[in-house]
């Protein structure tokens, strides 16, 4: 999540602000638009100033209403229709799917794009422009946060037709653009070439989350009624059950007696509220706060807050809440399925990776960080492995060299 907060400025009309071609233009297309997203296609701007970006956004925003303003720069606009959602199935309104693809066609044809990147591919409209970009020679990427210990359990059938998918995908595109080495792990499975492995992870605005401003931090503790000399331990997603803020609230109960100045606060809005709240042993409702949904500005004020960012999840792909999280200073218990944790934590030192599902590894964890002397070592810690990764992690480095691999680009381009 980013710091930008005016509504996006998206053009319906399926056209981009610069249609005169001056530039040969890359094209990216995403499902909704955030403002990680908007950050990263900043810096894909300015980083690869041959090429024009196009930003195309096809199926709205997500589930929460995202603030964000679209910088000129990355020229968005908006393929969506009335009643989209990003989360829809690949078969949802398929005759619309397909005239939306042509839709998509019409622009790339317009705008002389000479490559794509689709993040993500679960779409129809999808699909059909593949099929345009391969037989007009278009070099096309997938790139996806999908990673080898996230996969839900599917029947026979549903793991056929996924391996089908991707099978189609895997022997057209030019590349694939993983977010680390779980990514990797995927999509070699599933037929991906490796020498055509690409890492573009997630690229939040860091400096928003590495500082807050004193009164917004002051105003948000008063809000929630948090305590001076108390410490907080976060959570930070929705309230699904994939996410396990079930074992986070019952390791909490575990360790409530030992860790007496500790709190919870958990950040997000979700089908589970009720039963999470529920939860919660009567004697420690005072220690739980539940903060809803908050928008950019609280959020850095929430990290601010606490000390130690808990994400039990048995089902993340990436979650970039680590990266904020880290941004701020905070330690972070993860489980171990999440991409971010195994790319940017080293378990004992800057963080701890627990094995997901298991109450008294979390339990454990838990206890470990924020034992007496322990808690600013870890931050400490955590602030050095996210610059170390941060001078090594380059993704639009990455997106240029896969455009050279593909000859979109010249090798001595600057």
């Amino acid at each position: 999540m980013g710091t930008l907060a005016e509504p996006a400025k998206l053009n319906t009309n399926g056209r981009g602000a610069d249609t005169t071609g001056v530039r040969p233009g890359l094209a990216i297309v995403s499902n909704s638009i955030t403002p990680y997203r908007v950050n990263l296609h900043r810096l894909i701007a300015a980083g690869i100033p041959e090429l024009q970006l196009h930003s195309l956004i096809t199926h709205g925003v997500d589930e929460f209403d995202w603030h964000v303003n679209a910088p000129p720069e990355i020229h968005v606009a908006n393929f969506s229709m009335p009643g989209d959602n990003p989360r829809h199935g690949y078969l949802h309104r398929p005759w619309g799917e397909l005239q939306k693809g042509s839709r998509l066609i019409e622009f790339v044809r317009q705008n002389n794009v000479r490559s794509v990147i689709f993040n993500g591919y679960n779409y129809i409209s999808y699909q059909k422009l593949a099929m345009y970009c391969r037989s007009h020679a278009i070099p096309f990427f997938l790139r996806s946060d999908s990673n080898i210990r996230s996969e839900r359990p599917l029947s026979f059938l549903k793991r056929v037709i996924k391996r089908a998918v991707y099978s189609w995908w895997m022997t057209r595109v030019q590349g694939v653009m993983p977010m680390g080495a779980l990514g990797d792990q995927f999509f070699l499975k599933y037929g991906a070439n490796a020498d055509r492995l690409y890492r573009v992870p997630c690229w939040p605005d860091y400096d928003a989350f590495a500082n807050v401003e004193p009164e917004a931090l002051a105003r948000f503790r008063r809000k929630f009624g948090l305590e001076e000399g108390r410490h907080y331990f976060l959570f930070s997603g929705r309230l699904a059950p994939e996410k396990r803020v079930d074992l986070l609230i019952d390791a909490f109960a575990a360790i409530a007696t030992e860790r007496p100045l500790w709190n919870l606060l958990i950040a997000g809005n979700g089908s589970l509220h009720a039963d999470l709240a529920r939860r919660v042993p009567e004697h420690l409702k005072s220690r739980v706060i539940w903060a809803g949904f908050l928008e950019a500005s609280e959020l850095v004020a929430a990290y601010h807050s606490c000390d130690v960012l808990v994400l039990p999840s048995e089902l993340e792909p990436w979650a970039l809440v680590v990266q904020e999280a880290m941004a701020a200073g905070l330690v972070v218990v993860s489980s171990d399925v999440v991409g971010a944790a195994y790319e940017l934590i080293q378990d004992g030192k800057s963080g701890r990776v627990f094995p997901s599902g298991q109450l008294l590894a979390l339990k454990n964890a838990i206890l470990d960080v924020t034992a007496d002397n322990s808690l600013a070592q870890f931050k400490q810690h955590s602030r050095a492995a996210l610059a170390t990764w941060r001078t090594t992690a380059n993704p639009v480095a990455e997106i240029r060299r896969a455009l050279t691999d593909a000859s979109v680009l010249t090798a001595t381009a600057q």
